[in-house]
């Protein structure tokens, strides 16, 4: 059985990224990591410095595990273009493949979680996740919206490892898993009920996901926030997340907390 990791991630601190590939590590057996900002990011680029792409080869090495790099010529639409494109690859010849973003930090006991997904007839697992808030920190001062705020009440569920099904891929919105299953297709995760729904599972051994997205920086904060207010127009406008023709320039709105 073969586990691969899919990591997005752009203009992140070195010591997240190796936390976050370490991590990882002790359940997957390779890593794929995407690079780039979105077309309508605050000042995105389609490529972060050298030392970040190090710090995964350098963590992914240290761990035994294998590793593949993509960065494009340009930024991504956004991120449904993006994770897309790194689920596409992440599934090439593995059995799972776990979503990971840079400020996740996984904790589990290899053997334990692989022999579950070996033996699991389920296509979609849910993990714990938990977001803590950094000491001297207050939530609303850490959050770039009113989700990140929501997830420091304690511990959720997510469907964040995926069986590697025939045409694995996001639509529409960063959270819809669709894939075929038998030549139908099917919802892995999120979506709106009009697609068939593959059997999920929480985990039952050790194996959780610490969110460390109230650990940011306030600048990185606050961009973030700007880039969500610009989301919310684009889905108001189109139905879906991705930058399209015709849309108007983004006004970066710094302040307003949204979701």
């Amino acid at each position: 059985m073969k586990v691969t990791a899919a990591l997005f991630w752009w203009d992140e601190l070195p010591e997240d990224l190796d936390a976050c590939v370490t991590g990882v590590a002790s359940v997957a057996d390779r890593i794929v990591a995407v690079d780039g900002a979105y077309r309508r990011y605050p000042n995105g680029t389609a490529h972060s410095d050298d030392a970040q792409a190090a710090a995964i080869r350098d963590a992914a090495a240290a761990s035994g595990i294998e590793c593949l790099i993509l960065q494009n010529d340009r930024t991504w639409t956004g991120e449904i273009e993006k994770r897309s494109t790194m689920m596409a690859v992440a599934a090439i010849a593995t059995d799972w493949v776990i979503v990971i973003d840079a400020d996740h930090v996984v904790s589990a006991i290899r053997k334990e979680v692989r022999t579950e997904l070996s033996q699991t007839a389920a296509d979609t697992i849910e993990v714990p996740f938990i977001t803590p808030l950094l000491k001297g920190r207050t939530l609303e001062e850490s959050s770039a919206t009113n989700w990140h705020r929501r997830q420091n009440a304690g511990k959720e569920w997510l469907p964040l490892i995926f069986r590697a099904l025939p045409g694995l891929t996001v639509e529409r919105r960063h959270w819809w898993y669709s894939a075929y299953r038998n030549g139908t297709k099917v919802c892995l995760g999120g979506w709106d009920g009009t697609l068939p729904e593959v059997q999920h599972a929480r985990i039952t051994t050790r194996y959780s996901v610490e969110h460390r997205c109230l650990y940011r920086s306030p600048e990185r904060i606050r961009i973030q926030r700007a880039w969500y207010n610009d989301r919310v127009i684009v889905v108001e406008k189109t139905g879906q997340e991705d930058s399209q023709p015709g849309l108007p320039e983004s006004v970066y709105d710094y302040e307003t907390v949204p979701y």
